[in-house]
């Protein structure tokens, strides 16, 4: 008798940052569940700083170190060597499918667009953040 192998399907969950409560349990959190955990993660790479988690002095993108300069071609890639870096080290859910970077000098404010694909249900979700220098 041949017996039938079938792949394994995993969900992605973690907990919620902004630790809402579970409208199901009381006295307990909410989950994050598939991309809405992916987004999170992704925005929680790009939003660390060297050295800010213990133990992990490389986690991050790092992407506060540009804040303070002019915004140019040669800066931009950089700011998207770094987090592409920092994804496809910290983040073996999702490949990366295009990051774009706008700034906005007059607001001294950065623009950050990263589009994803999750490896498991090759969803592509777009992700994004700003950096603010404030004055």
């Amino acid at each position: 008798m041949a017996s039938i192998t079938t792949a394994r399907t995993y969900e992605y969950s973690d907990i919620d940052f902004l630790f809402t409560a579970n409208p199901n349990i009381e006295n307990d959190i909410a989950i994050k569940k598939e991309s809405a955990a992916i987004r999170q993660s992704v925005l929680n790479i790009l939003r660390t700083n060297h050295g800010e988690k213990p133990f992990r002095p490389n986690f991050g993108a790092n992407l506060t170190a540009y804040l303070f300069e002019n915004i140019d071609h040669i800066s931009a890639q950089s700011m998207s060597a770094s987090i592409r870096n920092a994804i496809t080290n910290d983040e073996p859910r999702v490949d990366i499918l295009n990051i774009e970077i706008r700034a906005n000098p007059d607001s001294n404010l950065i623009n950050i667009t990263v589009t994803v694909q999750l490896k498991s249900t090759l969803e592509s979700i777009d992700i994004q953040t700003n950096l603010e220098r404030l004055r």
